[in-house]
């Protein structure tokens, strides 16, 4: 049983049975596959029993669609409004009664905080992410990175995930140079999740494969292992995610060894309407390296940003800061860091 179906457990099942019954089942089914003869909708309905769909949105995402109509979620507008046929209460009723249909655990969409600059996310997801980061060395070289992110939920809990990065070198003194950098591959798994705390918790390993040259600095030159955790906690609308990743290279005499230390927090601060609404970000990314050539050190940054929805669908987003180092080890001057992603629609293999 899924972690929705025991929130109706007892007198309030049968009330939001009823409630379905005779709001959405003409269209959506008894049994929320929404394939109802003889239905005039020529809208595709969905089917509430796939998880991969049920367990996407929030509440307040499902809260929208049923108080004031699909196209209020950039969804058809086949789907009318029921604000003034439910009441708020009627309303969360129904939208925990279709949270039953689907009857594996998955995580509840209530954890899918939105993305930060650095910090990796402990939700699994579906999306393709272009990013940039345009950076000033203290000898006064730039340095600038482009890179697209391909995240593909696997199952309930798992994810797979490419990143294919372009480098960029402008030395101070000498041409510029360019290429690709050293690809990651990674798996994500969700290890433990709570949605009435708004608590999830997830592990994985990244591997780092050196296909930037590592004779033009374009890469590390060593294959590279990096086991992580990441987290994420909600009070209300105010977010915390947090990562911690520890980065082996198999040659230690090219590339330091590293434990990587992030905590991002994001507040709503303009609530445009579903999909578009703003969020303030404060990040404090911090690491620690040592190695053969490289004395220990520890580096820290504070990433101040903005993050903002695109549409009204949710799938669009884009974000960008500026990371300034507070200590007096640094790698970098300033970085100018970003993202635009595209949230993909789950697929369904027949």
């Amino acid at each position: 049983m899924g972690w929705a179906a025991t929130r109706l457990m007892g007198k309030n099942f049968d009330e939001a049975k009823e409630l379905y019954t005779d709001a959405c089942a003409s269209c959506h089914g008894d049994d929320g596959k929404g394939k109802v003869a003889g239905l005039g909708v020529t809208a595709e309905l969905p089917d509430f029993t796939w998880c991969a769909f049920n367990s996407e949105e929030s509440d307040r995402d499902w809260a929208l669609v049923v108080a004031e109509g699909g196209p209020a979620a950039g969804r058809s507008e086949q789907m009318p409004s029921f604000r003034n046929v439910l009441t708020e209460e009627q309303l969360n009723l129904v939208i925990a009664y279709l949270r039953t249909f689907c009857t594996e655990d998955w995580p509840s969409g209530e954890l899918n905080f939105p993305r930060p600059l650095v910090t990796e996310k402990a939700w699994p997801e579906n999306e393709i992410v272009f990013t940039w980061n345009f950076a000033r060395t203290p000898t006064k070289e730039r340095e600038t990175q482009f890179g697209w992110i391909f995240e593909k939920r696997i199952g309930a809990r798992g994810q797979i995930e490419l990143n294919i990065p372009f480098n960029i070198r402008d030395p101070k003194d000498g041409a510029t140079v360019g290429g690709v950098g050293d690809l990651e591959a990674g798996l994500k798994y969700v290890l433990y999740d709570n949605p009435e705390a708004l608590f999830i918790l997830s592990g994985g390993l990244g591997l780092g494969i050196p296909t930037g040259s590592f004779r033009r600095e374009l890469g590390e030159g060593t294959t590279t292992l990096a086991p992580f955790l990441a987290t994420g906690k909600a009070w209300g609308d105010f977010v915390a995610q947090g990562s911690l990743k520890f980065e082996y290279p198999f040659v230690t005499r090219r590339a330091p060894k590293g434990i990587f230390y992030n905590l991002a927090l994001s507040y709503p601060i303009f609530d445009l309407g579903r999909g578009t609404e703003a969020q303030a970000l404060m990040e404090f990314n911090g690491k620690s390296e040592w190695g053969n050539q490289t004395p220990k050190h520890f580096q820290l940054y504070l990433t101040p940003g903005l993050r903002k929805g695109l549409t009204s669908a949710g799938n669009w987003a884009i974000a960008f800061g500026v990371q300034v180092p507070v200590t007096r080890e640094r790698e970098v001057n300033y970085r100018v860091v970003g993202y635009l992603l595209y949230e993909l629609p789950p697929f369904r293999f027949e």
